[in-house]
């Protein structure tokens, strides 16, 4: 690979803290890697996201990552409380770009790594062909998820949208085999590869069966079933606790269940979650709609057996029955799974962090950079 031409890395994110989740982990695992492996890279790497400074956006300077800097042009400004937006940050972005991406005057030489879909069409507006898209879930029926134009005329142009960014792209990394399918059918160039976490520790704990410590992380949306995770943990007899963190439209209405049990923490940063991880005994998860999410992998990192939905490629990275159980998504079977994993919970512990250590950020990244400028299918 001859890293000649800039790479140029687009999320709706500031790259360093802003907003938490596995997204934004996955990526920094990305820039750790250029850091720490190939500075040849990073010294050509620009970040195009946003900002929570006013004053920053539309200005071409730079953020230090990972013992290094990186140069950062924030195109829009994003609301800290992700509880209560009153904007889509999406179309903030897309209007962001066709304000300020002219300055960057792309070439067809540079490499765009695009994490946010709807920066497609404005990289190509700008003199960006080589349009390479990071898939962190499914785009196909995305459009439902969609919190500010559900239901609308928006919705449905905005899922035929998401087709063209799948057709039109020179290449897409998807997390798991089922979109991977799914895109191969309109694209040639879909590489299979897969989140990593740049942190394991495997943590001795001291498990009660009969006062067990629940954990879910992530954004407190409608396709997380969150609702259903306090009803299992309120009413099961082994569980002490439920520890909530993430923030997102649905905080009130979580917090105003009626629940004993349940601590929300808010949005935390990376290492703090670390410290909730190693506080809690199993990571439930309930989602209706997911591809790979970064919470499962970095908890096997730190042996915290999985209790979860097999939606998306979760099954790819957890093996029931072993590193995790499986629900329907529904109180009861979220409570019996829970049970299955206390009768044996060491077992369940020492095997998911065992399986964890292939999706260290080294191996996983370099597959990434290697297709970006090589540009080879899988």
């Amino acid at each position: 690979m001859k890293p000649k031409a800039r790479l140029v890395i687009y999320d709706t994110s500031n790259f360093v803290n802003f907003p938490l989740g596995g997204q934004l982990t996955s990526i920094q695992g990305f820039l750790r890697y250029l850091a720490e492996e190939r500075p040849d890279v990073a010294d050509k790497t620009v970040l195009v996201g946003v900002s929570l400074d006013p004053a920053r956006v539309g200005v071409l300077s730079s953020i230090d990552l990972c013992g290094r800097s990186f140069d950062f042009l924030p195109v829009c400004l994003a609301e800290t409380d992700q509880s209560h937006t009153k904007r889509s940050l999406r179309l903030e972005y897309a209007k962001g770009l066709l304000r300020h991406l002219g300055q960057l005057r792309l070439s067809g030489d540079d490499v765009n790594y695009i994490h946010t879909p709807e920066a497609f069409t404005f990289v190509g507006l700008c003199g960006g062909r080589r349009r390479y898209v990071f898939s962190h879930g499914s785009f196909i029926g995305m459009s439902k998820d969609l919190r500010f134009f559900a239901g609308s005329p928006v919705a449905g142009m905005f899922q035929r949208y998401l087709e063209h960014v799948i057709k039109a792209a020179d290449g897409l990394f998807v997390l798991d085999h089922e979109t991977q399918a799914e895109y191969s059918k309109l694209n040639g160039n879909v590489r299979l590869v897969g989140n990593s976490i740049t942190y394991r520790e495997d943590v001795m704990r001291d498990f009660d069966p009969e006062a067990v410590r629940l954990l879910f992380v992530g954004r407190f949306s409608a396709v997380k079933g969150i609702p259903a995770i306090i009803e299992a943990a309120e009413a099961d007899l082994r569980v002490a606790s439920l520890a909530l963190v993430g923030a997102g439209e649905l905080d009130d209405e979580l917090r105003s269940i009626p629940a004993s049990k349940v601590r929300f923490t808010g949005a935390l940063a990376h290492d703090a979650v670390l410290d909730e991880m190693r506080r809690a005994d199993i990571l439930v998860m309930n989602s209706s709609h997911e591809g790979i999410p970064m919470t499962i992998l970095e908890a096997m990192g730190m042996g915290l057996p999985v209790v979860t939905t097999d939606v998306g490629g979760i099954s790819e990275v957890v093996e029931f029955g072993a590193t995790g159980e499986n629900t329907d998504g529904g109180v009861e079977s979220i409570r019996k799974a829970i049970g299955r994993v206390a009768l044996d919970y060491q077992s369940y512990s020492q095997k998911a962090y065992e399986e964890s250590g292939q999706y260290m950020y080294s191996s996983v990244n370099k597959a990434v950079l290697d297709a970006l400028f090589g540009g080879t299918s899988s």
